[in-house]
């Protein structure tokens, strides 16, 4: 039998060694570390502390045990969880949970590999991007975008470039203007018994099969252009004038067709009454037309963060009534050209596109989020579907900010753009 004395100091030895053991488990303190080291080495950290978490794609396998100053460098040591295994090739980066969370090292797989690194492996980290290496790239980009504005607006100011692209239009306002003239003329003649009405009514005929050719004439050319300042104001004039014109032509036609007697003045009559309400009916088309166009032109400039390099792009929006509208435009100018062609419908809150994105086929989405933001999201290319999320943010007239991820749906090829773009 054991002492009363005996069995107290049994009693509190067993209480100290399960405190003892308790504190042990809760510490995480271990007898010899667990898991096997590996050697990262950084030109620098960015605040990388002992006990920061190690991330093999996403998943923790273990913890930063070490940061030590080499003459290489920063050395990190990296104790890796048991039965983990680090494929060779395997990209080590320093990454930030939120904007001012706490460091990790995040192991990135290799696409490919052949064999595992070995305990007490040394790497090479790639080196983090600091906050002035972005300010220094975002100048450079804005520098560059400002000096390709103003090569723009050195072409598009030109007043040269101006007037040679109104000529035409100028051109056929002053035709129609001379006809409205010479129709009011011959009407005034008409009343007064200034001519006979058989030369008159050759006239008309003349001048109604010149006016259709006109009106053609002014059809394709509303076909080819915008609706853009004084263009289409020159325009809607031109267009005023051939169905003035050829209302009154209509007017004096009919006014003789019950007078005359000569079949061939009748058959005149009648010819030139069909070439006058022919040219009417362009004209209501083409003032239609005229005041439903309108085109916007944008061209920006986007910088990939993950290659260092610029992709060029440009495009033209044509709406063709409020609702419906085109894009036209081409990607990765001067590099690896694609092409864009799309026809789409909706209001400015939503619409959807269908047609060529980035030269394959695909549909597409935009919405606007407030005044500023707005959000667009395509999916193309049928045989190997890729899905493209864009976003804009007006942060001046007509100037964007602009982000941008390809290929979302692809965890390997995945890229991000930042830039700037600027609507005309």
């Amino acid at each position: 039998m054991l002492s009363t004395e005996a069995k107290v100091g049994s009693i509190t030895l067993l209480g100290v060694a399960l405190l003892a053991f308790m504190v042990i488990q809760l510490s995480g303190f271990t007898f010899g570390e667990k898991g096997y080291p590996v050697h990262a080495v950084f030109n620098q950290v960015s605040g990388l502390k002992e006990g920061n978490t190690v991330r093999y794609a996403g998943v923790d396998i273990g913890k930063v045990s070490a940061v030590r100053v080499k003459p290489e460098g920063v050395q990190v040591t990296l104790m890796i969880n048991p039965g983990v295994k680090i494929p060779e090739g395997s990209k080590f980066n320093i990454g930030t949970d939120g904007l001012l969370g706490e460091k990790y090292i995040d192991i990135v797989p290799p696409r490919t590999h052949s064999g595992v690194l070995a305990p007490g492996a040394v790497v090479q980290g790639e080196n983090p991007q600091g906050l002035d290496q972005l300010i220094a790239t975002a100048d450079k980009v804005l520098l560059d975008v400002q000096k390709l504005v103003q090569s723009l607006n050195d072409v598009f100011g030109d007043e040269k470039v101006k007037a040679s692209f109104k000529d035409t239009v100028v051109n056929a306002k002053e035709i129609t203007a001379n006809l409205n003239e010479m129709s009011a003329a011959m009407a005034r003649m008409a009343v007064n018994n200034e001519a006979d009405v058989k030369a008159m009514v050759s006239n008309l005929r003349v001048m109604s099969g010149s006016l259709r050719d006109v009106a053609g004439r002014v059809d394709k050319l509303v076909a080819s252009i915008d609706n853009n300042g004084q263009t289409a104001q020159d325009l809607k004039e031109t267009i005023s004038n051939l169905r003035s014109t050829s209302t009154r032509v209509e007017k004096m036609a009919a006014s003789l067709e019950g007078i005359v007697t000569d079949p061939e003045t009748a058959e005149n009559v009648k010819e030139t009454l069909r070439n006058a309400r022919s040219v009417s009916a362009k004209a209501d088309k083409m003032l239609t037309q005229v005041e439903s166009i309108n085109a916007q032109a944008g061209f920006e400039v986007l910088y990939n963060t993950d290659t260092h390099q610029y992709s060029t792009n440009a495009d033209v929006r044509i709406n063709t009534s409020p609702k419906d509208f085109a894009v036209i435009g081409v990607t990765d100018i001067g590099q690896d050209s694609k092409t864009n062609f799309q026809i789409g419908s909706g209001t400015e809150k939503f619409a959807g596109r269908a047609g060529v994105i980035d030269s394959k086929a695909g549909v597409g989405l935009d919405t606007k989020l407030g005044k500023q933001l707005k959000m667009s999201v395509d999916v193309y290319d049928p045989n190997d579907v890729r899905v493209k999320l864009r976003t804009q943010y007006e942060v001046a007239p007509d100037t964007f900010i602009v982000g941008q991820a390809n290929d979302i749906n692809k965890d390997d090829n995945n890229t991000t753009f930042v830039g700037v773009r600027h609507n005309f």
